[in-house]
């Protein structure tokens, strides 16, 4: 158990507030990446949680909320999300279950009771404004509309925001930081390891199509000619992102090398930060959050200690009012970010263009605090060379380890002949399809949902190009791309509206099925509705080829 507890005094490491902040502000990063959220409840329902969270970091129970609220945007969202941001969830999924036991059987039941009056009339609150908004949902006697969504979504939205800035904190976070700490760092070597197995494939290092060599050119435009681009650095870049990815994990593990693994894990991701593709830079501010679970608590005392000197600069002597400014600045970046991405989509245009325009000005808001925050860690790294570098919790038994079971099971499910586009396969060259391209792996087809593959020659509209009001990373992904599993053919034909037109081949045979003046015609189980779970939980990349080399794909 760690030596800190929630009720340490303010300027004393905590290692559940300070790992509480860093997630909050990871969280409201990932939202400046894409900002298709804003047109939902369930993204404005996470913004106010996270930013909760960031006034009162030391609560257990409104980092629960944080967690649900992300949970629930997530399942809106999916399955077009990213690698990460499905990760993400799998470790949402971890902390919740731990915040389960936490709460019914561990301290976080007497720290609720102590503090059951100040919440109580408030939570009361909340749920009723939430069964509002599920009657909305799932009641067809409900009207629908404009109107009555925005009233329960308002209705929602303040419910929360009375519980989540009212009184009362549910302390004893250093108990429930201990329980997930250990189990998120397996997390994190396991996605680690999964990624470095999507990697060796012959196409990732194959400098002409390889993604490591084509991220590495595209960084280096940034620099002009001072980052070298021969075929020698391109498989440099390859080989070297192995090493990066697989070195990471080992070192951060050991006492003697963690600073080393912090340097790296830094360097590196921040590095990959830099290129223009929307949602790297996302996946950066998680891999800067998971770094706390790393954290020896002499480490955390030196981070404490400079954090309290900045405090102390930006408050003018006095801690708590540069506590109460920095507060200020991490909400207010972020909604003046938010505005400006949001002014340039309403006076240009929403289109796939602005899009990249409006990802590049939430990566700078991004950077800066990235950078700070990495040079805090190897800051306060550095000052405690020689001290005890121990992790502050050993593993026991909780039912959070059974939330890895996703974690080990998604990056094997393209060689179970199950989803390829968020199995820990992002820029990895990896195609399972056909006769595959991996060195050793080979498909087994338990699901065979990789054998039918359909190519979409003509259709009008394209049905797989990005439409003129984009609403999510569907539309961003693998553009021009033509060869696709017959499964995501049936989501993309089954959710067309208006009359349409569509040639493929399937199975050696050249189709056409489409819709015309409202009556459906050809293939009649492309148009059938996808079930709910299969349409959550399963998505696959479109392919260039099956034979040749496999192109560089997300």
């Amino acid at each position: 158990m760690s030596a800190y507890s929630s009720d340490s005094p303010a300027g004393v490491y905590r290692p559940f507030s300070a790992f509480a902040l860093i997630w909050a502000v990871a969280t409201l990063a990932h939202q400046l990446a894409f900002t298709f959220w804003t047109e939902s409840w369930q993204g404005w329902v996470l913004v106010i949680a996270a930013t909760a969270v960031i006034y009162r970091p030391e609560c257990v129970l409104r980092l629960g909320i944080l967690v649900v609220a992300s949970i629930m945007n997530l399942w809106h969202k999916l399955p077009f999300v990213p690698n990460h941001i499905l990760y993400e969830g799998m470790l949402h999924l971890i902390m919740l279950i731990a915040m389960g036991g936490f709460f019914l059987t561990g301290p976080g039941r007497g720290e609720f009771g102590r503090s059951k009056k100040a919440f109580s009339s408030r939570l009361v609150l909340l749920l009723i404004a939430a069964f509002v908004k599920m009657l909305y949902f799932y009641l067809p006697a409900i009207p629908h509309g404009a109107a009555p969504g925005a009233v329960t979504t308002l209705f929602l939205i303040v419910a929360l925001w009375r519980f989540l800035f009212g009184p009362g904190v549910v302390g004893a976070g250093t108990d429930y930081y201990d329980r997930i700490a250990p189990v998120l760092r397996v997390a994190v070597l396991i996605m680690y390891l999964w990624a470095v197995i999507q990697k060796l494939n012959w196409d990732y290092f194959n400098p002409e199509v390889s993604c490591a060599a084509q991220l590495h050119r595209e960084i280096a435009v940034y620099f002009g000619g001072l980052i070298p681009t021969a075929p020698w650095a391109l498989m440099a870049a390859a080989v070297g992102s192995l090493v990066f990815e697989m070195g990471i994990p080992v070192l951060l593990f050991f006492r003697r090398t963690r600073y080393a693994g912090f340097v790296a894990a830094i360097g590196f991701h921040l590095w990959l930060s830099i290129h223009p593709a929307a949602g790297i830079f996302s996946f950066t501010s998680l891999i800067l959050a998971i770094l706390i679970f790393f954290l020896p608590l002499s480490w955390g005392a030196q981070l404490q200690g400079l954090w309290n000197r900045q405090l102390q600069w930006l408050g003018k002597g006095e801690i708590d009012r540069g506590r109460r400014f920095a507060r200020a600045i991490i909400v207010g970046v972020f909604f003046v970010t938010l505005i400006i991405q949001g002014t340039l989509y309403l006076t240009i245009a929403r289109s796939y263009e602005v899009f990249h325009i409006a990802n590049r000005i939430g990566f700078f808001a991004f950077f800066a605090w990235g950078c700070w925050i990495g040079t805090c860690y190897l800051v306060a790294g550095w000052k405690a060379r020689g001290e005890n570098a121990a992790l502050p919790n050993r593993a026991r038994w909780t039912l959070a380890w059974i939330g890895l079971l996703p974690v080990l099971l998604n990056g094997a499910y393209p060689w179970l002949g199950g989803r390829t586009q968020t199995s820990f396969s992002m820029y990895s060259n990896l195609r399972s399809e056909g006769t595959g391209n991996h060195l050793f792996l080979k498909r087994v087809d338990l699901f065979k949902l990789q054998t039918d593959i359909v190519d979409v020659r003509e259709s009008a509209p394209n049905i797989l190009g990005p439409s003129n009001r984009p609403r999510g990373i569907q539309q961003f992904a693998n553009l021009g791309h033509h060869l696709i599993p017959w499964f995501e053919f049936r989501r993309l034909v089954s959710e067309m509206d208006g009359d349409f037109e569509v040639t493929y081949v399937r199975a050696g045979e050249e189709l056409t099925l489409g819709r015309k003046n409202g009556e459906n015609y050809g293939a009649p189980a492309a148009f059938e509705t996808l079930p709910l779970l299969q349409r959550k939980f399963l998505w696959f990349r479109r392919l260039q080829d099956l034979d040749g080399p496999m192109c560089c794909t997300h």
